[in-house]
């Protein structure tokens, strides 16, 4: 939730697209602009996940590190993202429904999002940029 790590991940994204595969873009409702913005010109499915408003430390609208008053409240930011995996798995519930999906892309400090991965027999890869 880091533009810095969204970014690659972006990137990512377009390159599966090249090789002709699908992407799909889970992402929180404020970010969504952002990546909609950059990945306007592709057919890349974005999924919003609403982020927690009740996440301890962390001002309501903040759903990126770059809003983040103090850095201090970055292991706190990060531990309110795992607020969100039910939501992310029920998505995914809908979305393997659909069209099969071969693995996961996440960042590397959404660490829950392994548990996910599991779940749902899917190899999940960290992408650390």
């Amino acid at each position: 939730m880091s533009k810095g790590h969204i970014i690659p991940i972006l990137n990512l994204a377009r390159l599966l697209l090249r090789r002709g595969m699908a992407a799909t873009m889970f992402t929180t409702t404020g970010n969504r602009p952002f990546i909609a913005e950059s990945l306007a010109d592709t057919s890349v499915c974005i999924i919003d996940i609403p982020f927690p408003q009740n996440a301890p430390e962390i001002p309501p609208g903040v759903e990126s590190t770059n809003l983040l008053p103090s850095m201090s409240l970055f292991f706190p930011f990060c531990k309110a993202t795992k607020q969100m995996q039910p939501m992310v798995e029920e998505k995914l519930q809908v979305l393997v429904q659909v069209r099969p999906v071969s693995f996961m892309v996440s960042d590397g400090f959404l660490w829950w999002t392994l548990e996910s991965a599991t779940k749902f027999g899917l190899p999940r890869l960290v992408l650390l940029a």
